[in-house]
């Protein structure tokens, strides 16, 4: 059996000979090709001719609109109203998110803004008498109740003092009361028994509408007994229970006498309010007054115009007529900001994209016409133009290519999306041209050509100019041999 390396060692020689043999074969046929004693020259008259230069590519049919969708706002989807398919209009409602809330905003806004306006209406007509009397009677009221406050707080203070705090103490409206509560703190209470004495000249003393102003020694009193009977604890002289009570009146007195200041703070504001209006109906209405009150106007009209934009936003409609592509908004569902929800396709205008190497792009222009066949329409013909050159390259599989646009000289009722295409783009076209066979042509290792003109026995090389290429195997000539000349070409028997 033979090793691995004789093995190797014969295939080896089995390749160098059929190597050897396909040299001798390509010699043998270079031979022929280019030294045939049978190869004969022929000639070709120098004629007029039409030249037709053509780039050849494929391209795939693409809506000319081709718009993505979603809402600004997050929200539940309420109703939807198309689907994959359906066919759509300008305008048409597509998808509509809850808009209860901000209806609702809107109504309110609505309602101030008509507030507002009733208000400037009555400034720029003036004070009517009878606004006066209602001002007046507003007026009487306030004060009315500024002294109802007043006696209320004093008797808030009293009952205070005699029902509650009074408990505590012997002797308490005497000039010296004792205060009846165990304390460690000597200064409290000494402050407590002065406070008494105080309060009670206080309240012997009191003036309604004047006084008030001692509410704060009065309120510093209540705080202090306050204190005391929070820091006090149990004791064979007093129970808890009753120590509970105590605490419970004091803090209620606090309370009543809060309440009591506060209702007179907003009777005495409630006052100085009407009596301002009072003022202001009786002067009448200023410029600056009805400049004031237009620009509320202006600002309730503007927060009507802000909740109509947001509540436009969520309604998603059709920016073109055309086909729904996607749809992905289901009843209920919330959906995102800026999430594509929705795509439309023009459904009539549609153009062709297609991909050019850099080699054919320089002959491509705007304008060029396009001849157009499917292979989804076969026998038929359609005609473009070359509408668009997008600038930057497109690399596919490593080749550069320039993405170019083809638009439909009509429209076609039959054409459909993503339909692919052949094309041919006429880069250029002249007629009646003197032309001659591109295979006539000799090209120089400098790049120069020339046509070989038989004179007599002789073959003279001739320079040439050549222009336009064009798909038949003919190309233009600018200069060199002239109409009606016989120029030599060699083919092969």
């Amino acid at each position: 059996m033979k090793t691995y390396a004789q093995k190797t060692k014969k295939w080896i020689a089995t390749h160098k000979l059929i190597s050897g043999v396909l040299v001798l074969v390509v010699l043998f046929a270079g031979y022929k090709l280019f030294a045939n004693p049978n190869s004969k020259v022929e000639s070709f008259t120098v004629k007029k001719g039409d030249i037709i230069q053509k780039v050849i590519v494929n391209g795939k049919t693409k809506a000319v609109n081709s718009v993505n969708l979603g809402f600004d706002v997050s929200g539940r989807v309420s109703k939807s109203f198309v689907d994959v398919g359906s066919r759509v209009v300008v305008g048409q409602q597509l998808v509509v998110l809850d808009s209860g809330e901000i209806y609702a905003s809107l109504l309110k806004a609505q309602a101030n803004l008509a507030s507002e306006e009733v208000k400037l209406d009555e400034l720029k007509k003036g004070t009517r008498p009878e606004e006066i009397a209602v001002s007046e009677t507003s007026v009487a009221n306030s004060k009315t109740a500024l002294i109802d406050a007043q006696v209320n707080l004093k008797n808030k203070v009293i009952n205070a003092i005699t029902n509650d705090v009074d408990q505590l103490f012997s002797n308490p409206k005497s000039n010296t009361p004792q205060f009846n509560l165990p304390m460690t703190s000597g200064q409290l209470k000494i402050d407590i028994v002065a406070g008494r004495v105080l309060v009670e000249e206080i309240l012997n003393n009191w003036q309604v509408g004047v006084s008030e102003i001692n509410l704060p020694k009065i309120k510093t009193f209540l705080d202090n007994v306050a204190s005391a009977v929070n820091r006090e604890t149990p004791s064979s002289t007093m129970t808890q229970t009753t120590l509970d009570s105590h605490r419970a009146n004091i803090s209620g007195a606090i309370s009543a006498v809060i309440t009591a200041e506060g209702t007179l703070n907003d009777a005495k504001s409630a006052l100085t309010l009407a009596e301002k209006n009072l003022d202001l109906k009786k002067s009448g209405s200023t410029p600056e007054t009805i400049k004031a009150q237009e620009a509320k106007v202006l600002q309730m009209q503007a927060d009507v115009q802000s909740i109509n934009v947001q509540l436009n936003k969520m309604t998603l409609r059709s920016p073109q007529n055309g086909i729904v592509t996607v749809q992905e908004a289901k009843t209920g569902e919330t959906v995102t900001s800026g999430k594509i929800i929705v795509s439309i396709i023009s459904d009539s205008d549609l153009e062709i994209e297609s991909n050019v190497s850099e080699i054919s792009v320089g002959k491509v222009s705007i304008g060029n016409a396009v001849i157009i066949t499917f292979d989804a329409f076969p026998g038929e013909v359609f005609l473009g133009t070359v509408s668009y050159i997008e600038p930057g390259e497109t690399i596919i599989d490593g080749v550069v290519n320039y993405k170019v646009t083809i638009a439909f000289k009509e429209k076609y009722p039959q054409m459909k999306s993503g339909l692919t295409s052949k094309l041919e783009i006429i880069t250029g076209e002249k007629k009646d041209v003197v032309v001659i066979p591109q295979y006539s042509i000799i090209t120089k290792e400098d790049g120069s050509t020339f046509v070989s003109k038989q004179v007599g026995k002789d073959s003279v090389e001739v320079p040439v100019t050549l222009g336009l290429r064009g798909q038949d195997g003919f190309v233009e000539v600018l200069s060199g041999p002239s109409l009606g000349e016989v120029i030599n070409t060699q083919s092969l028997e």
